[in-house]
């Protein structure tokens, strides 16, 4: 759904976690630095408008929470000895002025924050972000003072902005645990602090949101944290929902302080063939997803996957999906030279239901015939020029040839019946209506086809 929370998580903002502050001491926190490439990974998986950040460091008043309102979201590590570590990211300015409203209706005060230096709360987890290739519209929120309340009406608020302007949204938790693990601690030493944070952890692995809120606060004070709040506000943004997937995927405390990192929500899309928790992630998924992109075409379905590219497929490729019969009779075939959709599972999608319905050379595939067809997808490399045909080969790559007034011939790699360049060639010009005579740029292609099993459309390349 467009418009709502899409991925809501928790990450530390320790300076030391980020390498160029930490320097020989963050081989201390791999733990915790991975979890958080994670988390990074996890959150800009969700495709999101706007991401906002939830800090407890950023300045604060008393009744009011803090909304940072700056032409552009910039800031260093420089004061923590690693100027290189910055980030520089559009300010979200309707999202923010969206949330004062929001907050307004809810009997909130917000005030501005114009004039500060950005603070490490904030700057830690984006700079994980930013190194996960965010680089979109983003929005700093503060925190009021301990105890003042108004948190869930916070995430309530951040919520409805996400809705009201159609924005998909991520939100992340900067948060602390307990200070005071260690005699060396920064705030001291406390030898009950380590039960807040086996509380904490332990309420966040059960999914148990709601009973945050019932901890010991005396237990909190000597913990001397500063995760609960912000984590509080990002599981209300989420609407506390338990439905989707949730993760503590690391906790360490090596310097006295804390460290958990969670994913505190993410929705699970519908199951498919391979599609753990409703990711699609290795190479062998595309044709599941082509599959499911048709019988979506058929049956008046999704217009868009119901499930997210991660790893691997969360790249722009250009790609051809292929439709066969049983017996590898050709029922259709389309795909793009260059991509146009955010990641290869979109990319798929897209141009399954153009190789099903809309190639020209076939009627558009029916629901009787879907099962007896399978499907194939296969990923483009980059093109390469050709200075004769002697460089093609038509069993390993692709080719591409172009006039000069915009006709484009496009030929896979690997095409049964297709034994040398010169017939590769020749099919090519005569599928862009290129006369053989005319002048031609000539281009190749590495590729790699991944295909239904014969037996069934569960099976991989």
């Amino acid at each position: 759904m467009e418009g709502q929370i899409e991925f809501a998580g928790l990450m530390p903002h320790a300076p030391v976690l980020v390498p160029g502050v930490g320097g020989r001491n963050h081989a201390r926190v791999e733990a915790t630095a991975q979890a958080m490439v994670k988390v990074a990974g996890h959150a800009l998986a969700a495709h999101p408008d706007t991401v906002v950040v939830v800090s407890p460091h950023s300045p604060r008043q008393s009744g009011a929470f803090g909304l940072w309102h700056i032409p552009r979201i910039r800031g260093s590590l420089g004061q923590f000895g690693s100027p290189e570590d910055r980030v520089d990211l559009p300010f979200d300015r309707d999202f923010a002025d969206r949330l004062e409203l929001e907050a307004e209706r809810r009997g909130l005060r917000m005030w501005r924050i114009a004039h500060e230096p950005l603070d490490h709360g904030a700057l830690v987890p984006l700079c994980y972000l930013v190194s996960a290739g965010w680089n979109g519209p983003t929005v700093i929120v503060g925190l009021n003072f301990p105890g003042e309340g108004g948190l869930e009406e916070l995430g309530d608020a951040i919520a409805a902005a996400a809705k009201g302007l159609g924005r998909r949204t991520a939100i992340i938790a900067s948060g602390d645990m307990s200070h005071r693990l260690l005699p060396a601690a920064p705030a001291g030493y406390d030898p009950e602090a380590h039960r807040f944070d086996e509380a904490f952890v332990g309420l966040l692995r059960e999914g148990a949101f709601g009973d945050l809120t019932r901890i010991d606060p005396d237990l909190q004070e000597r913990a001397a944290e500063d995760v609960v709040d912000s984590t509080r506000v990002a599981l209300a943004a989420s609407g506390h929902r338990t439905a989707g997937h949730h993760e503590v995927l690391s906790y360490e405390g090596p310097f006295g302080v804390g460290y958990a990192v969670a994913i505190l929500f993410e929705p699970q899309g519908p199951e498919a063939p391979g599609f753990a928790g409703g990711f699609a992630s290795r190479f062998e998924d595309l044709p599941a997803v082509a599959r499911r992109a048709v019988e979506a075409g058929l049956q008046n379905g999704p217009s868009k996957p119901p499930f997210r590219a991660r790893g691997k497929l969360a790249t722009r490729r250009a790609l051809f999906v292929t439709v066969r019969t049983d017996d590898g009779e050709l029922r259709g075939c389309r795909g793009v030279t260059a991509p146009l959709e955010r990641d290869l599972v979109w990319e798929t999608w897209r141009v399954a239901a153009s190789a099903a319905f809309l190639d020209s050379r076939f009627p558009p595939v029916t629901s009787a015939e879907l099962p007896r067809l399978r499907f194939s997808v296969t990923v483009l490399e980059k093109f390469e020029p050709v200075a004769s045909p002697e460089e093609l080969d038509p069993a390993v790559y692709g080719v591409v040839v172009s006039a000069g007034d915009g006709r484009r011939g496009v030929l896979l790699p690997a095409i049964e019946g297709i034994g040398s360049a010169t017939e590769q060639l020749a099919i090519a010009r005569r599928k862009a209506g290129i006369a053989e005579d005319e002048f031609v740029r000539i281009e190749r292609f590495a590729a790699k086809s991944f295909s239904e099993a014969p037996d069934g459309p569960e099976g991989g390349a």
